[in-house]
């Protein structure tokens, strides 16, 4: 395109859109339904992940190596046991330690009573792919994805957007 060098200004705004056009990108599934998923607990335990259960649910991507992820336990485990008795619950995936060897003492060490469950990049891409850690999805309980988070929140952002679904 030799003619943007002659109008730089058209060239950058041009650059800016596509940027910006690329990253609002929402890669959520096409239908708005959650997938069902059948996956491990480090238990060795089944656990589907079934949207039509009337349950609205925070469904968490992380890592053990996101520093993100972790400083969002202590928040996911206070809004977890806050809101179960209006059928609200946490349920994380992890996806880079499928043994456990690193998850298990975090698990531990932060006292974690959500289910943890065993991902991969094909559960990423259940959900429409999952491009930064940690990643949310609120279910409502009709089975719908509602929102879509990228990063960590503050608690009390977080909290508004679960009441909001409940």
């Amino acid at each position: 395109m030799p003619y943007l060098s002659k109008y730089p200004v058209l060239a950058a705004c041009l650059f800016l859109l596509m940027l910006g056009v690329n990253g609002c990108e929402d890669k959520r599934p096409r239908s708005g339904e959650a997938p069902i998923l059948h996956l491990k607990t480090y238990a060795g335990e089944n656990f589907t992940l079934d949207g039509k259960d009337a349950q609205a649910t925070l469904i968490v991507f992380w890592a053990t190596w996101c520093g993100p992820c972790l400083m969002e336990i202590p928040s996911l485990i206070t809004l977890n046991r806050k809101y179960q008795h209006r059928r609200f619950r946490v349920v994380a995936i992890n996806v880079d330690d499928a043994q456990g060897g690193k998850a298990r003492p975090i698990l531990k060490r932060y006292g974690v009573d959500y289910p943890v469950l065993i991902g991969d990049e094909a559960t990423m891409q259940s959900f429409g792919g999952v491009e930064a850690l940690p990643t949310s999805f609120l279910v409502g309980s009709d089975g719908i994805l509602r929102d879509k988070i990228r990063g960590l929140l503050p608690e009390a952002e977080l909290e508004r957007r679960i009441l909001k679904l409940l």
